[in-house]
């Protein structure tokens, strides 16, 4: 990959990294309450990465089919290089965008309506936190720090609700659960007795779940360490982690309870750095983000320098005018039914994700499960046109010919400021 990129792709590529070095800076994954031994199935992260165990996985062993939805690009729908989130149902793609709204699109692509705008009227919101769905009837939920939002998917505004208000422990990583449920992250202020809790709408707190850390906070700093990754929806459960355990909990009728534990081993920020979070990102191992379906759970995480890693190019850094590494950003893929935990190699091209061998395109790894088998990723414009040409598919196995003649025709079509394209994959 050349180091001249085009200005759009520079710029995504400083957003993208300035990212990162946030997020490793915040994000930690640690243990501190006691589990019984062998009782729930163990991601065992830290061997792996020891043992150097990197596997190609590729595509189509995987996944039945791969399909491509290129997002319809116009005045009122353009779509910076730092989309943030994108989430699918039956029929719509809504996209969050860098300027703090949702473009909502059809599943063909063509652009449909805005929901939401930053403002202190009714219906607007001073900073968009998140987004998510309302499973049980057509709404959308966009929150900011004290409230939650209810739009219609026309971008129509229905209310607001108010989350709980507990001082100093703010509640975030909202979610909707049912039957007018939401669940909240509360963040820790160094002596509270609770994690999670149930609110309804009226932002009554119908239930606490226990909180197992505790540690002095020195100063009055606020860190995303407090805080917890993205829920996960799989059907009925939904998937919690908040960034100081090494437990992904399940929520189910009400009760909340371990699931699956990531061993860090001794790779784990260090507990007696946890009062100043005064550590080095690099010599530690933390779990950055994490995906599930009723068979996977996918996951991104950062590995310590002193560990191999798959190479990959480096990213052009506008405003530091210079390369950087993004090798310790590692994938990872762990085989519910089987109890077994592969960490990904990078393909020829040296970049990450399961190989594309469908359709010959760029490598795939999910953002969002969507139900119905459904996996979701983006891949941005210019890339696709940087990065597909005809001597890079020389070198791909390509197992669906049709498929891959269809990416060729969104390739034709495709300009490289054009929005980025949605790319759904089906699980076997």
């Amino acid at each position: 990959m050349t180091n001249h990129l085009p200005f759009r792709r520079r710029v995504f590529n400083c957003v993208i990294w300035h990212a990162f070095i946030c997020v490793v800076s915040l994000y930690a994954v640690c243990c501190t309450e006691e589990k019984p031994q062998g009782k729930y199935p163990v991601i065992d992260v830290a061997n792996d990465v020891v043992s150097n165990n990197y596997q190609r996985l590729y595509c189509s062993d995987f996944f039945s089919s791969i399909e491509l939805i290129p997002l319809e690009t116009k005045k009122e729908s353009i779509l910076s290089t730092r989309h943030e989130w994108v989430i699918l149902n039956d029929s719509l793609i809504f996209v969050r965008n860098s300027n703090n709204v949702i473009y909502v699109f059809d599943r063909s692509g063509k652009f449909l309506n805005q929901i939401g705008n930053i403002g202190r009227g009714p219906g607007e919101y001073p900073m968009l936190t998140d987004f998510f769905l309302n499973t049980d009837k057509p709404t959308v939920f966009l929150t900011d720090t004290r409230f939650i939002l209810e739009y219609e998917y026309n971008g129509k505004f229905i209310r607001s609700y108010r989350k709980p208000f507990l001082g100093d422990a703010p509640i975030a990583e909202c979610f909707y659960v049912s039957d007018n449920l939401f669940v909240g992250k509360i963040c820790y202020n160094g002596k509270n007795e609770h994690n999670y809790c149930l609110f309804d709408h009226d932002g009554n707190i119908v239930k606490y779940f226990p909180n197992f850390i505790f540690y002095d906070k020195v100063g009055n700093y606020s860190s995303s360490l407090e805080r917890a990754l993205k829920p996960i929806r799989v059907y009925d459960h939904i998937y919690l982690k908040d960034n100081l355990n090494d437990t992904l909990y399940v929520l189910s009728n009400m009760k909340m309870m371990p699931a699956y534990i990531f061993n860090l081993g001794k790779y784990s920020i260090p507990k007696n750095h946890y009062s100043t979070m005064n550590f080095n990102p690099f010599e530690s191992i933390m779990v950055l983000n994490i995906m599930a379906t009723q068979k996977f759970i996918f996951y991104v995480m950062n590995i310590p320098n002193k560990f191999p890693r798959p190479k990959s190019p480096p990213r052009y850094v506008r405003t530091l005018n210079t390369t950087v590494s993004t090798e310790s950003t590692v994938y990872g893929i762990f085989n519910i039914e089987q109890n077994t935990n592969i960490l990904l190699d990078t393909d020829l091209h040296q970049r990450k994700g399961f190989v594309n061998d469908i359709n010959g395109g760029l490598p795939f790894f999910s953002l969002y499960y969507a139900g119905n088998r459904e996996l979701v990723t983006v891949w941005q414009s210019d890339d696709m046109k940087e990065a597909l040409t005809e001597d890079y598919f020389s070198k791909q196995t390509i197992k669906d010919r049709q498929a891959h003649q269809k990416l060729k025709e969104v390739l034709k079509n495709l300009d490289e400021e054009d929005n980025p394209v949605v790319v759904i994959a089906k699980l076997k």
